[in-house]
């Protein structure tokens, strides 16, 4: 029986569909997250609503990544002249004769095979649909939805809801029900699979796990809260030792609280500024631009020790036994041993398109670098988002959004590490109702294993038919031919006129050969033959096209290195000789993984 996990695994790798993967807080979202992206053979992006988010899941921003304009968007044409000067709304005719797009950014757009939306609980259901716009415009797709590219959506509703100013929902509302993801209008019709992770890696007590789920799902008994208020202790003040961390509903508490207890503490501050180089926005920043710390300062680390000798983790607290230059020295109260932080780098990425490959590429164009740590006294449960905690002070009397006592009290591993400075009542429990209506719309393991088989083969049509289509390739080609400009007879362009219209014939020929073997693969997927003789054909196709086209690219490799040696001024043609061999060798690399996808079914890359 397949786990949510291999489930997962299975339709980003061998379908099409896109996919919803949840999972509540501890359940390893952010570990799929960096495996499917190491692993699967998908030209992948990964994009995120903030810069934060962005730069915490290695991406870029979704408005980096589309060239998105600020504001909202409806799916439908509209005259906005009588709203609110305030409320600046696009339709999709303004958002494409807007868009700034230069052809680095659309040739990653048209070779996507694959994007991950990271953090989508604060992902706005218009951005969406402007997103779907912009890829069908670019990739010529107009029916499909993103334009062909699969989509998986990995986040947590109960987190982080989207933002919408109350002037841009006035217009908004009236085409979005909420403005959560889901309700984009490309899903209503095209719903992504939703799959929920459900092995709790934080938590090891069942009696935790199970009110906790009663909260995520909107069942909590009396029993429940009876069990949490036992943790009530509206006089409690954490022991300097203790490690405890307030947990506050708003930005200015954990603020005041960390810069009193900072100011207690005796010993002189040191002041750490962060190093950065080239492109790194403000708003990106991972961790204040300045540090300031002390001897005796409790502090949290946000990172993961990146040696993996496990020496910290993420919201791991200790205090600081000592500062000299540039060595800070932490110790914790679990008897583990004292560490020396060193600085971490963050990095700030584009994506680009490898003229001679095809590949996505990932390019570091910014570097943000400081020490991991900040004062953690006390910390917003927004911002505890992601962070483990063994001990944990809430207090959530100004609870003020849906979920945020779920969020808070799931960012502990167990009851033991529990105090409340307020008792929990009912009207701080709610669930978004349409959230919990959403959520009912998780299909049971059947239902995935069905899905997942009329995908598989549909995937596997459509993959291997585009695997040995050449038109794109025969365009370029024919390209490359017609710059071959007649009317300068004298360049030395000119001169080898003769040598590419033969080449273009013969690489017609297998054209005209590739054209028929699809022809043929669509009648083996019509007819339902195994896969056997499916491997049978396919490995044929891949011997007779690997002979073909490499003989094609050795010919243009032995007229570049004859142009190198013998002409003047060919710089730019040697260039878009090696764009064409390399056009060449991509899709040799794509037939020979068609090869790989139906032999094995291993789609790893």
């Amino acid at each position: 029986m397949s786990t949510n996990v291999e489930f997962a695994t299975q339709f980003i790798n061998t379908t099409n569909a896109s996919v919803f993967l949840t999972g509540k807080a501890g359940t390893g979202k952010t570990t799929f997250l960096k495996e499917i992206y190491n692993s699967t053979f998908k030209q992948t992006v990964i994009g995120a609503p903030t810069g934060i988010a962005a730069i915490n899941a290695g991406g870029s921003t979704l408005h980096s990544l589309f060239q998105l304009p600020f504001g909202g968007f409806v799916p439908v044409e509209e005259n906005f002249s009588t709203y609110s000067i305030n409320s600046k709304i696009h339709t999709p005719s303004s958002l494409l004769s807007s868009l700034k797009m230069n052809e680095v950014r659309r040739s990653v757009l048209r070779n996507m095979e694959l994007l991950i939306i990271d953090e989508v609980s604060m992902l706005r259901a218009d951005l969406l649909d402007a997103i779907d716009t912009i890829l069908r415009h670019v990739r010529r797709e107009k029916i499909k939805p993103f334009g062909g590219v699969q989509v998986l959506f990995i986040g947590d509703l109960l987190q982080l809801p989207p933002v919408v100013q109350d002037s841009e929902w006035s217009i908004l509302s009236k085409h979005y029900r909420t403005p959560f993801f889901f309700d984009a209008h490309v899903l209503r019709s095209n719903p992504p699979v939703f799959i929920e992770l459900e092995k709790v890696y934080r938590q090891g007590d069942d009696v935790f796990i199970n009110v906790l789920n009663n909260l995520r799902n909107n069942s909590v008994t009396r029993q429940d809260i009876d069990l949490l208020n036992r943790y009530y202790r509206p006089d409690f003040k954490p022991d300097s030792e203790d490690n405890f961390i307030q947990l506050t509903t708003h930005n200015f508490q954990a603020d005041d609280l960390n810069k009193k207890e900072m100011e207690k503490l005796n010993t002189p501050s040191h002041f750490f500024e962060a190093e950065t180089e080239g492109i790194f926005s403000e708003n990106s920043y991972p961790i204040d631009h300045k540090l300031e710390l002390k001897t005796g300062a409790q502090v949290m680390f946000i990172k993961n020790d990146i040696t993996g000798a496990q020496r910290y983790f993420n919201g791991k607290i200790g205090k600081i036994e000592h500062i000299k230059g540039n060595t800070i020295t932490i110790g914790f109260n679990d008897g583990s041993k004292s560490v020396s932080v060193d600085r971490y780098q963050w990095e700030n990425k584009r994506y680009s398109v490898n003229e001679i490959s095809g590949e996505i590429e990932e390019e570091i164009i910014g570097t943000f670098s400081q020490f991991p740590i900040k004062p953690a006294w006390a910390i917003t449960i927004h911002k505890s988002q992601g962070l483990t905690f063994d001990k944990a002070v809430i207090d959530t009397s100004k609870a003020f959004a849906p979920g945020q006592v779920y969020v808070a009290l799931s960012r502990l591993r167990s009851l033991d590490g529990l105090v409340l400075t307020s008792p929990i009542n009912y009207n701080s429990l709610s669930i978004d109702h349409h959230i919990r209506v959403f959520n009912t719309t998780k299909p049971d393991h059947d239902q995935l294993t069905q899905h997942l088989e009329v995908a598989s083969k549909a995937f596997l049509h459509s993959f291997t038919v585009a695997c040995f289509d050449l038109s794109l390739l025969t365009y370029q080609f024919d390209k490359h031919r017609n710059s071959y400009d007649t009317s300068k007879k004298k360049s030395v362009k000119m001169k080898y006129v003769t040598w590419i219209t033969e080449l273009l014939d013969r690489f017609k020929e297998q054209k005209e050969i590739a054209d028929r073997f699809i022809v043929q693969l669509d009648r083996i997927f019509s007819r339902k033959q195994n896969l056997s003789y499916l491997h049978e054909r396919i490995q044929s196709a891949n011997e007779h096209f690997e002979t073909e086209l490499q003989g094609i690219r050795k010919t243009i490799t032995l007229h570049t290195e004859h142009l190198a040696q013998n002409e003047k001024g060919v710089k730019t043609y040697i260039q878009q000789l090696n764009e064409l061999e390399g056009q060449i060798t991509f899709k040799l690399e794509r037939m020979q993984k068609a090869v790989q996808v139906v032999n094995s079914g291993n789609t790893g890359k």
